[in-house]
């Protein structure tokens, strides 16, 4: 293998691929990074054996064949180069990098000890890369505990006409909804939050329009296809809770209030719920919305927001995180706050937005 290229066209794309790279892992190859020379294309890809990215580059090629060294080696060489003509070859099993005065070499692994990372099929759903983005709304939802794996994924689904992402917890639940044109074909997988974040870390990065999912050929791996980057990543194994049935259909209270109002009495009450529960207590009146909080050992606080509040007066109990994370994450001016009852869930939707809408269980106070 033996390719020419600037260091500035090479220094992202193998700094992006890089993140993906084993950490600590019993097999050595997959702390590397796998280069191969395709035709005209440099493939770079890594994996951990869950997320697994390749990027393809335009590259000066004069030798086809494929190496895989070190990531972490790689890309501080590469990064301690100035904007530069940098020249990369590889001999057995070696890695020789030249440019300028310098030359170095790095030791590597046969490329044939690296793992398969799937490609992008044909069949799969795309969308705007705007449509995807909107995911970074409930991301926060998802577990973090591993204990409840099928928790710690985002269940997405096309169907209908209708994208669907669903994120929770057990105590909170987030869900986004958008409208794809009629006949696009259906999907449905549990894709790992981790694997939502570094693909939308990837589209800020990359230049691209066009989202596509689609799944591997045996269904347990997602891949997706971001202009010159293939994301692949595994699947979670399970039956996602029937969201649906979590959603309040009986509404006895509202209350829309400005976001920022709301935000602020919320902080100030985190101050003194300072304990176990971190409870906030929420009560409404006429027109208000008032804040209690107290711990034992630090104090008391009581606030006030105005807005439009009505239904039935009622008293009801948050953790102060998770009504934080919904309030914080709505995008609009203006939030809705829908009551259900003093023990049962609240929908939270930002006013002037359809499709998104966040649900907070209550905590029953003693």
């Amino acid at each position: 293998m033996k390719f020419n290229i600037l260091q500035q066209d090479l220094l992202p794309p193998l700094s992006a691929v890089a993140r993906s790279v084993g950490v600590r892992s019993t097999l050595p190859v997959l702390d590397n990074i796998l280069l191969s020379v395709e035709e005209k294309r440099l493939k770079i890809a890594a994996t951990n054996l869950e997320i697994g990215v390749i990027k393809y580059v335009t590259v000066e090629a004069e030798e086809q064949g494929a190496l895989t060294v070190p990531a972490k080696t790689l890309v501080e060489l590469i990064s301690g180069l100035g904007p530069d003509r940098i020249t990369l070859e590889s001999q057995n099993e070696v890695l020789t990098v030249s440019s300028g005065k310098l030359k170095a070499s790095i030791n590597g692994i046969s490329a044939s000890e690296f793992p398969v990372i799937p490609l992008f099929s044909d069949v799969g759903v795309s969308f705007p890369k705007e449509t995807f983005l909107t995911s970074s709304q409930i991301l926060f939802a998802s577990a973090v505990d591993e204990g409840r794996p099928i928790l710690t994924g985002i269940f997405t689904e096309v169907s209908g006409g209708k994208l669907d992402f669903v994120a929770t917890d057990g105590f909170r639940l987030a869900h986004r909804q958008l409208e794809l044109p009629k006949g696009t074909p259906g999907f449905k997988s549990l894709i790992p939050k981790r694997t939502f974040e570094e693909v939308l870390r990837l589209i800020a990065e990359e230049d691209v329009d066009e989202v596509k999912i689609a799944s591997s050929a045996n269904q347990n791996q997602v891949v997706f296809a971001l202009g010159n980057t293939h994301v692949s990543s595994r699947l979670i194994e399970g039956q996602f809770p029937a969201w649906g049935r979590i959603i309040p259909q009986k509404i006895v209270g509202k209350a829309v209030v400005a976001k920022e109002e709301l935000l602020k009495a919320i902080k100030l009450a985190a101050i003194f719920a300072k304990n176990e529960a971190n409870i906030v207590v929420f009560t409404t009146q006429k027109g208000v919305l008032k804040l209690e909080s107290h711990t034992k050992e630090v104090g008391s606080q009581e606030n006030e927001v105005e807005g439009g509040v009505e239904g039935e007066e009622l008293t009801i109990a948050f953790n102060t995180k998770f009504i934080l994370d919904a309030v914080s994450n709505c995008p609009t001016p203006q939030i809705m706050i829908e009551f259900s009852g003093a023990l049962s869930a609240v929908l939270i939707k930002p006013v002037g937005l359809l499709g998104l809408q966040y649900i907070v269980m209550p905590v029953r106070l003693s």
